[in-house]
């Protein structure tokens, strides 16, 4: 019944009420995504943190109690990666757009900005996140590897092991890319342009 009644007064209103209505839409379509996709974000950061928060003490510890010298450079290496995390965690969250200290287009021009530099940090993963975990850990095995040739089968299934888990970190932020974020994007796109006409 409020169906019939809502289609009824659609198709009686003028154009312009139907495109105020259009636009109201889509800005409310807009707004629950970009929130949606900053709740995600919020989750990301928190568990890359933790990892990070855990890992640097972790390593630091391992790489003066470690033996062998290339293990020691390694795991040095990895404590002060994921110190490098935690600096691109704190840079990428002061880039989220304020909603409520601007003007609806800046928010969505910054809300675009941020976006876009989301989509960056995923299709460009492999260098700063995926090569130096697999390096750094490629590293630490060699030098287990010089001291101790006998652990070569635990050492090949850990160093493939790393390298799967790296192509999969990888394969995730590029699908990530293309599924969450150019859509959202997209969709900011739109409304920018539909409230500058």
């Amino acid at each position: 019944m409020l169906e019939n009644e809502l289609s009824r007064i659609w198709k009686s209103s003028s154009k312009e009420e139907q495109i105020k209505f259009d636009k109201s839409r889509l800005l409310i379509e807009v707004q629950a995504k970009v929130d949606d996709f900053n709740k995600q974000m919020k989750i990301l950061y928190i568990r890359e943190a933790l990892g990070s928060f855990i890992a640097i003490p972790m390593f630091t510890f391992y790489a003066f109690v470690a033996p062998y010298i290339l293990t020691k450079v390694a795991f040095g290496l990895i404590a002060l990666w994921a110190v490098f995390i935690l600096l691109v965690i704190k840079r990428s969250k002061a880039k989220v757009p304020d909603q409520f200290n601007l003007k609806y287009l800046d928010y969505l021009q910054q809300t675009k900005a941020y976006l876009e530099e989301q989509k960056k940090f995923r299709e460009n993963i492999l260098t700063w996140y995926v090569l130096p975990f697999v390096l750094f850990t490629w590293l630490g095995l060699l030098g287990i590897y010089q001291e101790d040739p006998e652990a070569l089968d635990t050492l090949a299934i850990i160093g493939i092991g790393s390298l799967v888990v790296g192509i999969v970190i990888h394969y995730l932020n590029l699908r990530s890319s293309r599924k969450v974020v150019v859509p959202r994007l997209e969709k900011v796109n739109t409304l920018i342009s539909t409230l500058q006409e």
